[in-house]
């Protein structure tokens, strides 16, 4: 796995980033269950045919939640989660992306 800081690293950056490969939230728009976004939007936006940035009450309930979260699943499985300041690219798999957060024993 290689990683990418993000401590220093912008808004923009950091979506030109995500842009580059596929991270969880975008698997369940890839699978067309989620009711917000169609795999087509997904495409555009990777293919930067799509650049208006979204940001809604739901996505800043997302993030304001995460921590408490990550806190629960780890309650309730007892799988460690770590945060990290950094994007990783699986080795093998590149464009596999996972931002913030690593689950673990």
């Amino acid at each position: 796995m290689t990683a990418i800081s993000t401590v220093d690293m912008g808004r923009d950056e950091w979506l030109e980033q995500r842009r580059g490969g596929i991270g969880g939230s975008d698997a369940p728009v890839i699978m067309g269950v989620n009711p917000w976004r169609s795999p087509m939007d997904l495409w555009l936006e990777k293919t930067g045919e799509f650049t208006e940035d979204i940001d809604n009450e739901a996505m800043y309930w997302g993030r304001t939640l995460e921590d408490i979260v990550a806190r629960e699943f780890t309650k309730r499985t007892g799988k460690k989660v770590r945060r990290r300041n950094a994007i990783l690219h699986h080795k093998e798999y590149p464009w596999m992306l996972a931002f913030q957060f690593l689950i673990g024993r």
